[in-house]
């Protein structure tokens, strides 16, 4: 029987530099366009408002998003709320389906 021994700290601080700069490398940003902006923050706003059940993500509380835009006296338009139910429905299907893995 063969023991590996142990690398030293600098290969590991080697080696941990090296994943982090193939990691930048392999790094590609998101780009969102302007128009998707406002649903966007929006959505960074409400996205607390998801329903759970236990762990199952049972998607947006509407009602709770349709509260917070009038308290908050925000204007919001009927192509803003499309776009923020489909992220919200991106987002449960994407929770749900890790649930599931």
């Amino acid at each position: 029987m063969y023991l590996r021994t142990p690398a030293s700290k600098a290969q590991q601080q080697q080696l941990e530099q090296q994943k982090i700069n193939q990691a930048i490398q392999n790094y590609s940003p998101i780009e969102f366009w302007c128009e998707h902006q406002t649903a966007l923050n929006w959505w960074w706003q409400v996205q607390d408002l998801m329903r759970y059940n236990g762990a199952v993500c049972m998607g947006l509380d509407v009602l709770a998003v349709k509260a917070d835009s009038e308290l908050s006296g925000r204007e919001v338009s009927q192509e803003d709320y499309l776009k923020l139910r489909l992220i919200a429905q991106t987002v449960t299907e994407l929770v749900n389906d890790k649930l599931g893995s």
